[in-house]
């Protein structure tokens, strides 16, 4: 018979399967590790922010005299505050020129699965050293 058919040239089913088994191996073990990169990611982003937010509140210190309660008094128009908002929505509030409070929360169209985590940082002017940061935050950093 291999004198009609001549030598044959490919790959058995058996190689094709070991094949396939491999990748699927590769995957389940790579995608816990990228949706862990993905958080962490998204985490960032909420610093970052936040850190944005931390800097215009200080300029608006220096220009007004007290810290804003709204977002866009600082030029932050960009920072989602409501439906339109992928990963984070953001707010800020001012209390009497010697404190304000940064509010991270997860929600928006992506944050499926991760709602209601939080990050909220205040800052209080003192009249002597120390000034100090004090927060909280709720499940956003994945290990």
């Amino acid at each position: 018979m291999s004198r009609f058919f001549g030598k044959t040239k490919g790959f058995t089913l058996l190689e094709l399967l070991m094949v396939v088994i491999i990748v699927g191996v590769l995957a389940s073990l790579a995608l816990p590790q990228y949706a862990g990169f993905v958080e962490k990611a998204r985490a960032a982003e909420a610093t970052a922010t936040i850190g944005a937010i931390k800097n215009a509140q200080a300029l608006y210190k220096l220009e007004n005299g007290n810290y804003s309660s709204v977002l866009a008094d600082l030029g932050m128009g960009s920072v989602p505050t409501s439906g339109d908002a992928q990963y984070w929505t953001y707010g800020t509030a001012g209390t009497a020129g010697t404190s304000y409070t940064i509010t991270a929360t997860r929600s928006g169209k992506k944050a499926a699965g991760h709602t209601g985590e939080t990050i909220i940082l205040t800052w209080t002017d003192a009249n002597t050293p120390p000034e100090a940061w004090s927060g909280t935050y709720t499940a956003v950093i994945p290990k």
